[in-house]
């Protein structure tokens, strides 16, 4: 469904395009809304994000890649806002609290472990790896596109991510 709104968004129907941003909204809000808190500086970034995607929308050669292709401009677009204000690194992770919270039996761990606690002692190298990995659902070869980076430094940072969250929550639940 997504990639045939893009298609026709493409082709310079607006409608369309504004239906393929309401279906990925949510996620994009999320992402922003871990680098930062303050709403307006979110606001502000997915501001120039839908005015990026829409002026090189035509440009995109996969539609089917059209939803990593948003993120990674989302990401550059929190990058500049941060550089241009020159503000300290604030991570909001606050967002993702719920959205993780399974064992390997895929139960509900009740108030022991949650994706946030699990995430913000990484370093944002490791922490944007993993959110997009396990919160977002992207192959590594995705985030590799996304971020710009090889995919074996992607596997290599999500690797000593997961290596870190085990160390430190060992014990932390009962292995059965």
């Amino acid at each position: 469904m997504l990639e045939e709104l893009i298609k026709k968004a493409q082709k310079g129907d607006k409608q369309a395009f504004t239906q393929a941003i309401l279906l990925i909204k949510n996620n994009l809000y999320k992402i922003a809304k871990m680098r930062t808190s303050d709403e307006e500086a979110i606001k502000d970034i997915m501001q120039e994000t839908m005015l990026d995607v829409y002026k090189y929308i035509k440009k995109l050669k996969e539609p089917s890649k059209f939803k990593a292709w948003i993120v990674k401009i989302l990401i550059n677009n929190c990058n500049k806002y941060y550089k241009k204000y020159h503000l300290e690194e604030n991570y909001n992770l606050e967002f993702y609290k719920e959205d993780i919270k399974y064992n390997s039996n895929q139960q509900l761990i009740e108030d022991t472990l949650d994706f946030y606690s699990m995430i913000k002692d990484l370093r944002y190298e490791e922490r944007i790896i993993v959110v997009l990995f396990y919160a977002e659902k992207y192959t590594t070869k995705e985030i590799s596109k996304i971020l710009g980076i090889n995919e074996n430094t992607v596997k290599t940072r999500l690797s000593r991510a997961k290596g870190k969250i085990k160390n430190n929550y060992k014990g932390g639940l009962d292995n059965e």
